[in-house]
């Protein structure tokens, strides 16, 4: 891992994703958690679900966490990048 990955990324990419609440994973706060909330997505593997449904196509993915929880195109590669080295760690 790379110096310049935060906290969150290392403590997300770094255990089996369990219960994890989706304010855990990087690039989404409180507020897009909420929104995918509303949408029906509540945890963090239900998010992972969603990425390879989308076939682990990183643009896509963020595309759609962009539409779906109104990130920017920052924390939606924040939230990509995470997922994507989650499944290269665990899958």
């Amino acid at each position: 891992m790379s110096s310049t990955t935060s906290q969150k990324f290392r403590d997300f990419t770094g255990e089996p994703l369990k219960d994890k609440h989706l304010s855990e994973v990087p690039g989404l706060g409180p507020k897009l958690a909420s929104n995918l909330e509303e949408s029906g997505i509540k945890k963090a593997y239900e998010l992972l679900g969603i990425y390879l449904t989308l076939l682990k196509n990183k643009d896509y993915f963020e595309l759609w966490i962009r539409d779906n929880a109104g990130a920017n195109r920052y924390q939606a590669k924040q939230c990509a990048d995470a997922i994507e080295a989650f499944c290269s760690q665990f899958l």
